[in-house]
């Protein structure tokens, strides 16, 4: 491999200014990630504590369904965020990389690709790094598949409940029935609609496990690479 040409001395100040002005976009960006994951944070404590404290009898149960779907909704607007965060990170570690390791250890040669010719072509026409789908599981792998799995076992729970009475154990036609809400809300609608809807969370979740570790950084770094790939 051609040893790198040095950076020109008379642009690293505005190099410096431009670094810093990627990181504080990358941090912009992370705090909104923050903000979206407790947005459904607060979303699923507020569904435990209703539908825990009002009387049997009121199908509160349907609670948790309503509040999964709000939660994929923001977990949807954490995963465009994410995108953009991933954008300016990109950047920053682009930099890093290709700038400050050589001046730590000039010897060290773990770098490939024509980093100047990628990073002023994403200047010119910025692109996402990864798919909204990517972006999607990559939140679900993170936090989002604890508050989901939090939100089942308490309609679940919330259904067993509503389908005891005097103690005893209900059956399975008691616990089916006890899923709908009266005639307004059928059975059948709310089960069909958790399995379509846990059907699609456990393909996004288990069909994304082997993309995790392609092109890029930390997870989605191939482990065998013994060189950065941009």
């Amino acid at each position: 491999m051609p040893e790198a040409v040095k950076f020109p001395p008379e642009n690293l100040n505005t190099l410096t200014h431009f670094y810093r002005g990627e990181v504080q976009r990358s941090t912009d960006w992370r705090r909104r990630l923050d903000l979206t994951t407790n947005w459904a944070i607060l979303a699923t404590t507020a569904a435990f504590s209703w539908a825990f404290t009002v009387p049997k009898g009121g199908s509160s149960h349907l609670v948790f369904v309503f509040t999964s779907h709000l939660v994929f909704l923001l977990m949807c607007i954490e995963a465009r965020r994410y995108r953009y965060y991933d954008v300016w990170h990109t950047r920053v570690r682009m930099l890093e990389v290709h700038l400050l390791v050589p001046m730590l250890n000039p010897e060290l040669k773990i770098t490939q690709g024509d980093w100047r010719a990628q990073l002023s072509n994403d200047l010119l026409l910025p692109k996402f790094k990864i798919s909204f789908s990517e972006a999607l599981a990559r939140r679900l792998h993170a936090n989002y598949i604890w508050l989901f799995l939090g939100l089942l076992g308490g309609w679940l729970l919330r259904v067993y409940t509503e389908a005891s009475a005097d103690g005893v154990s209900p059956g399975i036609k008691d616990l089916y029935y006890s899923c709908g809400y009266e005639e307004a809300v059928p059975a059948l609608v709310v089960v069909f609609a958790q399995v379509v809807f846990w059907s699609a969370l456990a393909y996004s979740y288990f069909g994304s496990w082997a993309a995790r570790n392609v092109t890029g950084e930390i997870r989605r770094r191939d482990p065998n690479a013994k060189q950065w790939p941009i």
